[in-house]
């Protein structure tokens, strides 16, 4: 045998492997790469919350136990600016700060395995000087709105226009957005809010990842976020150049109580605006949302998508983490 041939076809087939590495196979759904919307509690928080503090390590483990690599870790700053709560006024603000502050601190221990994005009610006075602030912080590189929580209603000419200047700020400080986007339970919501997100809100930040959490919902895909989610896939199909920043989460709209054709509505709503704009979530580790592992088995028993498509999701990264 000649030893050289064999020798130079050893170093080739290890080439070869080192430049196109093993793969997952397109029929196996792989564990996501990235629980993109998910929660801390605080032990400042754990005061409203009424529930067990988890900080940045308790998730890691959470995300290990699933084979999750990274996590994005939405700031519950945004809570203390909810009118709802029992807060004295003169402490809002600063219990938003101590929050964001909190939650930078998760992140630099994680050694980078975790993201924070700053928490804020944007109709806040304080909103834009926060939000300044805490993107300055280390391991804080986004902006985490909640319109139910903060009261914001898209039908409302000055939240409109509170929320043009909260998006053009992060589009100018190249922080994405995740947005709760559905407002309030009994508010009017639905096609309308999305018709206006596209036309007033998403021209402000032209340059970052919007991403709707929920598919447009607050969790179990109720038919107003349907019905929200198909003015969002009319507009991707038409290849508006508003959208091209434009990404979902599935985050806890497949639940233990969801049935068959909940299922085939979550399916449906995903296909619609393609799978590879939808990221992973399981939110806020309680006795509802189950942990990360837990929550993505539940979404692939109760949501008849392809393994492709599965896998399509599991394996996406959403762009703000690429860089």
């Amino acid at each position: 045998m000649n030893i050289a041939k064999i020798l130079l076809g050893l170093i080739s087939a290890l080439a070869a492997a080192c430049a196109h590495p093993a793969s997952v196979h397109a029929d196996e759904v792989p564990a996501p790469r990235v629980a993109a919307h998910q929660h801390l509690n605080s032990p400042q928080f754990a005061t409203i919350s009424n529930l067990p503090t988890m900080d940045g390590g308790g998730l890691l483990r959470l995300l290990d136990q699933a084979g999750i690599q990274r996590g994005v870790v939405l700031s519950m700053g945004y809570s203390y600016g909810d009118e709802r709560k029992v807060i004295p006024e003169a402490s809002r603000d600063g219990l938003t700060v101590q929050e964001n502050n909190w939650t930078s601190q998760q992140t630099v221990q994680s050694h980078g395995r975790l993201v924070g994005f700053c928490g804020v009610n944007p109709l806040r006075d304080s909103a834009t000087a926060e939000i300044e602030r805490c993107l300055r912080l280390p391991g804080m590189i986004g902006v985490k709105l909640h319109f139910a929580n903060s009261g914001v209603s898209l039908r409302n000419p000055a939240h409109v226009a509170r929320l043009q200047q909260i998006f053009a700020l992060a589009n100018a400080r190249h922080a994405p957005i995740v947005v709760h986007m559905h407002a309030r339970t009994g508010s009017p919501y639905g096609p309308e809010d999305a018709q206006l997100f596209i036309e007033k809100l998403l021209p402000a930040a032209p340059d970052i990842v919007v991403q709707v959490a929920h598919l447009a919902g607050s969790g179990l895909f109720p038919p107003d976020a349907e019905a929200a989610m198909k003015v969002f896939a009319v507009a991707i199909a038409r290849k508006d150049p508003r959208t091209r920043n434009l990404y979902f989460d599935q985050c806890t709209v497949a639940e233990p109580s969801s049935t068959p054709a909940d299922g085939v509505r979550i399916a449906t709503a995903i296909r619609s605006v393609g799978a590879r704009r939808v990221f992973f979530g399981s939110d806020f580790p309680t006795a509802v949302n189950p942990a990360p592992g837990a929550a993505w088995e539940i979404f692939k028993a109760k949501v008849p998508l392809s393994p492709a498509e599965m896998r399509q999701i599991a394996l996406n990264i959403p762009p703000y983490l690429r860089r």
